[in-house]
């Protein structure tokens, strides 16, 4: 069984702007290399969300709103060694000015609580009613290029919704979530097939961490070359000639 590391160090830190993000995730990349284990990041209103909706649950750890926050995560052996270059990352961070503010758990429980920040969103989001929900992967650089994108595309086909940005920055993989209090046909055929074919023209993924599955078989093509697919379909009729495993999913129909 895989043994959970001795020391683990959790952060959150403010920034103004994506780019000042990205500049963060870039800082601590290199100065955590080999310690970073986790790099997640939520726009505003995610947080906003979250505050509101469970205020027994959770708590805002710092004194004022900011743009973007990012939660880092350190898992290693040696707590003192962790500890001396998790503050070491944040005071260059701030130096630089890449992060404006921050906290550091100081035990077990705070770690906890500022997960649930993270952890919490896909439920906050939930009670706001019906939330359309993707699940892409592309460069960093361009990660909330799309939340923005897609904010102005709908601000005149369905100025009700409300487009928010968070996941693992890390991996460069965003979940975009566009939540309205009620089902509209403008708002899915305002975001597909716009979301698929924007995400495949700067070489993204259309389904990151959650698979095509059933929903996304017929957007193959957007991620993947037909010479591409006829080989996956090649390799599953070898393997499962029947069709009987996991069928219906991952390839298009013929």
């Amino acid at each position: 069984c895989p043994v959970r590391p001795p020391s683990v160090q959790v952060a959150v830190v403010a920034c103004d702007s994506f780019s000042s993000v990205l500049e963060a995730v870039r800082m601590a990349q290199r100065r955590l290399c080999e310690i970073v284990s986790a790099l997640e990041f939520v726009d505003e209103e995610c947080m906003r969300l979250v505050l509101r909706q469970m205020p027994d649950h959770c708590r805002d750890p710092l004194e004022s709103a900011y743009p973007f926050y990012l939660l880092v995560e350190t898992s290693g052996s040696n707590r003192e060694h962790d500890t001396a270059k998790l503050e070491g990352f944040l005071e260059a961070a701030m130096g630089q000015g890449c992060v404006v503010d921050g906290v550091v758990a100081q035990d077990e429980k705070q770690a906890k609580d500022l997960w649930k920040l993270r952890e919490k969103v896909p439920v906050a989001l939930s009670e706001q009613g019906v939330v359309y929900k993707y699940d892409v992967s592309m460069p960093q650089a361009v990660m909330y290029d799309l939340v923005n994108d897609m904010r102005e595309r709908l601000a005149s086909a369905a100025p009700e919704a409300v487009v928010v940005g968070y996941g693992h920055i890390g991996d460069g993989n965003l979940h975009l979530n566009v939540y309205a209090a009620e089902a509209d046909p403008k708002i899915e055929c305002s975001i597909e097939p716009y979301v698929y074919e924007w995400t495949s023209g700067v070489r993204g993924s259309i389904s990151a961490e959650h698979g095509l599955g059933l929903m996304k078989a017929e957007c193959i093509g957007y991620s993947k070359t037909p010479e591409a697919v006829r080989v996956m379909r090649g390799i599953k009729e070898l393997l499962d000639p029947k069709g009987i495993l996991n069928p219906y999913k991952v390839l298009p129909s013929e």
